[in-house]
């Protein structure tokens, strides 16, 4: 006769038995999985179509162009398109029903810089004794990031320059930012940060072919900065052309509000092009096969300009005297003596001509220093300077290869200084000025012109090499 069972083993029959009831009530109530064949064939179209209807395209896009969210063939929607129109462009199909366009441009100039001094020093008016240093580098004296476009209404642009560089403190900066409408042809008001427009050679720079690797040393001495302000543009006569501006100063890029004084520089340029339109930058890449001209005139008068920027702003070029000392310098004017307080009046007039494959240009300024204020008592109550540059070149090959010569002057009560140069542009996209390549070579005496993207330093004699590609699209 068997033993009884334990408590411990019936327990576990107990549970088998209720494991077992489980699994059978399960297999009940659950369907059958299928079986590996089973699984493996393919089940009936109609099956599923009745449950759930395969999309059709053309109805999704109907659909969903009526809910206002369409796409058309390239993929940005109905009411957009996507092209290159000077820039990477996102463009609306009607400007009228939606104002918003995007341009992406990209600008980049790539340098090789090398000088060669005549002078191991020069000695400021302050009597401060200044190293001259050779050079020897590679750079990038501009680079920009360029956003610019229409929005919120038909007639409303914006830009916003992203500027980068490897030749400043600075490395990446808003170069220039705005927002504009405009009117008419004759008259577009504009609210930002730009350029003070107080030279032509200074409005035209700095990717525009300038006969030239950048600026000339006479420009680079005269010319204002970029500030904050408001102005206006336009074209009120055929061939007719107007910028004017009023800003916070002639020279405060970079300077916050308690830098500034409380009075502001009113500048303005205008120009005339009686025989047709003259075309971007000094060299004739157009190859107008009749004369053009452009005549214009510029004047700009900075009231109590007070402190200026850092040397080493992005577009900085300080106001210096003839020998290129920085005015503000202690002991510039007078020994012991630091000017606190000036006022800047600079007029400019150009001329330039183009005529199959010529290019002919020059640009005269005039600038007066006055309204003296200082630490001490000064022996002069105003200075003033005088300069200017020449320009000329020709195609040897039209619209391809360009040879040019010119040559730039600064000479006041300080010092005087010349700079005389050659080169060639060499447009690999013929008759188009968004790839090229420049070879410029010039010989310094007495620079007073300093400013780090030009290449020019204060005081340098001796010979510049500037050799650069720039590339825009």
């Amino acid at each position: 006769m068997p033993k009884a069972s334990t408590g411990r083993n019936g327990d576990r029959r107990f549970l088998g038995c209720l494991a077992i009831a489980v699994y059978l009530a399960l297999a009940t109530w659950l369907p059958s999985p299928l079986s590996a064949a089973e699984s493996a064939e393919p089940a009936e179209a109609g099956s599923i179509a009745e449950e759930i209807a395969a999309p059709v395209p053309e109805v999704w896009e109907a659909e969903a162009a009526a809910a206002g969210q369409g796409w058309g063939d390239d993929g940005l929607g109905n009411r957009f398109f996507a092209d290159y129109d000077n820039g990477f462009a996102i463009l609306p199909r009607d400007p009228g029903e939606t104002p918003f366009s995007l341009r992406i441009r990209n600008q980049n100039m790539f340098r090789y810089d090398g000088f060669a001094r005549k002078e191991s020093s020069w000695t400021d008016s302050a009597g401060n004794v200044v190293p001259i240093s050779n050079s020897n580098y590679f750079g990038i004296p501009r680079g920009r990031l360029i956003f610019s476009g229409d929005a919120l209404l038909p007639r409303l642009s914006y830009l916003l320059n992203i500027d980068y560089n490897s030749v400043t403190n600075q490395p990446i900066g808003f170069r220039a930012y705005w927002l504009s409408y405009r009117f008419s042809d004759s008259l577009e008001l504009s609210v930002g940060q730009s350029k003070v427009p107080g030279s032509r050679e200074w409005l035209e720079s700095a990717f525009a072919p300038l006969q030239s690797a950048d600026r000339t040393m006479a420009t680079t001495f005269f010319r204002p900065s970029l500030s904050q302000g408001v102005w206006l543009t336009g074209e009120p006569l055929d061939g007719v052309f107007y910028h004017a501006m009023v800003s916070n100063g002639f020279n405060t890029l970079n300077l916050i509000p308690e830098a500034l004084n409380d009075r502001f520089a009113w500048s303005g340029s205008a120009w005339w092009e009686p025989w047709g339109e003259f075309g971007r930058g000094y060299s004739d890449l157009q190859d107008h096969q009749s004369s053009a001209i452009r005549l214009g005139s510029s004047y700009t008068y900075a009231l109590g300009s007070g402190s200026q920027s850092a040397s080493d702003a992005v577009e900085n070029s300080p106001i210096r005297l003839s020998d290129g000392t920085i005015i503000t310098t202690p002991g510039a004017l007078a020994p012991g003596v630091t000017l606190l307080s000036y006022d800047i009046s600079l007029a400019a007039i150009d001329l330039a001509w183009k005529y199959r494959g010529i290019g002919l240009s020059s640009e005269i300024y005039f600038q007066d220093l006055l309204g003296f204020q200082a630490t001490g008592p000064l022996p002069i109550a105003s200075t003033s300077a005088f300069g200017g540059f020449v320009k000329a070149g020709y195609f040897v090959v039209p619209r391809e290869t360009e040879l040019y010569a010119r040559s730039s002057y600064v000479t006041g009560a300080y010092g005087s200084g010349t700079e005389w140069g050659i080169g060639l542009n060499r447009f690999f996209l013929p008759g188009k000025d968004n790839l090229f390549f420049t070879f410029d070579t010039a010989w310094l005496e007495n620079s007073p012109a300093g400013q780090n993207r030009t290449g020019f330093v204060a005081g340098q004699n001796g010979l510049l090499v500037r050799t650069q590609i720039v590339a825009t699209y």
